[in-house]
């Protein structure tokens, strides 16, 4: 699914009415688009200047292509979906089946899920500011272009939203998706997404053979399970999240291989869909921790829980990375490129003096000298510019004189990211640029005095 919203210029329910819209769509089917655009203006634009008039209705005939309601090409078609759209005579129900392909299959889900992650965190909503939060996910969004306003009138009609707030029930009403249940299928890692979605492709409802699904997912997607841990990496925490089924097999040839089946949550129409709108965008368990406000990730930093601890200052880094407008590469980098070895956050910019930086998360009492040199080790193999440590105790003086040795040497610049530090972004988010530019300054001093 192309990661953009629906262009909709002219296309808002403030401007034109469906039914008639659709209408004069049926009558013109099998012509040039010519004459739809003269029945466009004549029924929605006649008013405007006689320079407009065309452009807003070819906009708007545009528009129509882009909502999946009328064929790409040549000439006025219905697709199967507008002709059906067309059927509904019901002006309250039209809307309805609108908004609810545009929930399933035009990113829908993705903008609710923004919303929701912008307000948790008390964001501003603008149209702006969801323009920019959807590009750091990786959308291609122009800060002037109309997709959004009007996908959120749509949206509107349907009782979805009030201004920018999403009436949950409604929501849960038109989709049979709940937001725990989104933010279930949000955290799945790369292997349990993929291997789902593979078992969602096959649109039945008996058991089948894991290995079967596996393979139909490596097929399919090229994705590359673990040999030795696929039953605890992939099938078990799959049914704990009670997205599939499990019946385990004792006897008889391929008696090690469990075998599954969807659950009624995954037997769900939207379920398939939201999967699609999802592709490259879970995170795993980080899913979760990005939704919470920084002053509960402080309190998750003190957790007895090891696995915790690491997960919320990996959200810290990011979502404090984020404030100075870097973009999001990838977290937990590992494999071949990096030799093995974990990169816990990447980032690039094109704004900043540095375009690529190596963030790495350290929840012990004490950064040492080694940590240091591993990651300037790691940053000749992924080409980047600035190192960032942060860790929720403080670096040693060791530490610091071979950090700041490197710096002399290379071009390469070193931040260290404090316990302290953390605590005072957390009372004041914009104190990640003081941080920063103090740490910037010292290494300008070294590299200036050598």
């Amino acid at each position: 699914m192309p990661n953009t919203l629906p262009f909709g210029t002219q296309f808002s329910p403030n401007q034109i009415d469906l039914s008639q819209l659709l209408q004069l769509v049926s009558e013109n089917e099998g012509d040039e688009t010519a004459p739809l655009i003269d029945a466009i203006v004549a029924a929605f634009f006649s008013n405007k200047a006689e320079r407009e008039r065309r452009t807003m209705a070819g906009n708007c005939k545009n528009s129509l292509v882009s909502y999946g309601i009328m064929e790409s090409g040549g000439g006025v078609h219905f697709t199967e979906f507008g002709r059906r759209l067309h059927s509904i005579r019901d002006e309250s129900e039209q809307c309805e089946t609108l908004v609810k392909h545009i929930l399933k299959n035009l990113n829908g889900m993705v903008l609710i899920d923004t919303l929701r992650s912008m307000k948790r965190n008390g964001e501003k909503i603008t149209k702006e500011t969801v323009a920019a939060k959807l590009n750091a996910n990786g959308f291609e969004l122009s800060q002037t272009s109309n997709n959004i306003p009007v996908m959120k009138l749509w949206l509107a009609k349907a009782g979805v939203l009030q201004a920018w707030r999403i009436d949950e029930h409604r929501l849960s009403e038109l989709t049979e998706l709940t937001e725990a249940e989104f933010r279930l299928l949000k955290t799945l890692n790369s292997e349990q997404y993929y291997f789902l979605r593979a078992l969602c492709n096959t649109h039945t409802l008996e058991f089948q053979k894991a290995a079967d699904i596996r393979r139909l997912a490596t097929a399919t997607y090229g994705i590359a399970f673990g040999q030795s841990n696929f039953s605890q990496a992939v099938i078990q925490p799959l049914q704990q999240k009670g997205l599939i089924e499990v019946q385990r097999t004792t006897e008889g040839h391929g008696a090690r291989t469990p075998l599954i089946k969807m659950t009624e949550l995954t037997m769900r129409e939207i379920v398939l869909p939201t999967l699609q709108q999802l592709e490259g965008k879970t995170e795993s368990e980080i899913v979760e921790h990005l939704q919470k406000p920084l002053s509960e990730l402080r309190e998750d930093m003190n957790s007895d829980s090891t696995h915790l601890k690491g997960l919320a200052l990996e959200a810290f880094a990011i979502k404090v990375m984020r404030i100075i407008g870097l973009d999001f590469i990838q977290t937990r980098l590992k494999g071949s490129e990096t030799a093995g070895a974990e990169v816990d956050v990447l980032f690039d910019s094109s704004r900043l003096l540095y375009t690529r930086w190596q963030v790495q998360c350290k929840n012990t009492n004490r950064v040492s000298l080694d940590q240091i040199a591993k990651e300037v080790g790691l940053s000749h193999v992924l080409r980047t510019n600035a190192i960032v440590i942060m860790t929720t105790g403080t670096v040693s003086e060791t530490a610091r004189e071979y950090a700041n040795q490197i710096m002399r040497a290379m071009n390469l610049c070193i931040i260290m990211v404090e316990g302290s530090d953390i605590d005072a972004i957390i009372e004041e988010p914009t104190k990640i640029l003081d941080i920063f530019n103090r740490e910037s300054l010292n290494a300008k001093h070294i590299k200036v005095f050598e």
